[in-house]
């Protein structure tokens, strides 16, 4: 079975200030207190991850397990709207097969991840990964350098970092 790769436009510059080192803190500490005191105090601004409606004040009780990759996965939608999909769905693999062929390599279409090296932040277990507004910018010209050979599915690459990038907005990657 396939995965499907979901990115969504996102504020890493407000999520660097605001949560990265929070988070990374309860990753390694695997404590996720500071994480929970950071969706109280925001929880305004937060959404369901998965329906996209506003958080309420018992969003704890949809939880299926308390630990800091599912609050993480609360936190972050701060930063993006997890009702805005503008991945590459379940052609991602064919899209990085078309890359590598181009030369590049296959990490483009996902990004860096956030966390410890023994624990990297990933609530749904299949791979969450982060592009920076440099990041995708960076990856934006090097796909259009190379846009005489594109093939549609290298065009549905660049779309995504332009859509991003035209936006102002770094990449938040899961599947």
């Amino acid at each position: 079975m396939s995965m499907e790769h979901k990115a969504y436009l996102f504020d890493w510059g407000e999520f660097e200030r605001e949560l990265r080192a929070v988070l990374e803190e309860a990753l390694l500490s695997e404590d996720g207190s500071a994480v929970v005191e950071f969706i109280a105090e925001h929880i305004a601004a937060l959404k369901d991850p998965y329906e996209g409606e506003a958080l309420s004040p018992e969003w704890e009780q949809m939880l299926e397990s308390k630990d800091v990759h599912r609050y993480g996965d609360f936190a972050l939608t701060k930063y993006y709207d997890p009702t805005a999909d503008i991945g590459l769905g379940y052609e991602w693999e064919e899209a990085q097969e078309a890359l590598a062929k181009l030369g590049f390599d296959v990490s483009l279409v996902l990004g860096g991840v956030v966390g410890t090296k023994g624990n990297p932040f990933d609530p749904g277990k299949l791979g969450s990964y982060f592009q920076s507004e440099r990041m995708v910018e960076e990856n934006r010209r090097r796909l259009e350098g190379r846009r005489g050979m594109d093939s549609e599915r290298v065009a549905r690459v660049l779309e995504m970092f332009a859509l991003a990038g035209d936006a102002g907005n770094g990449l938040y990657v899961t599947f």
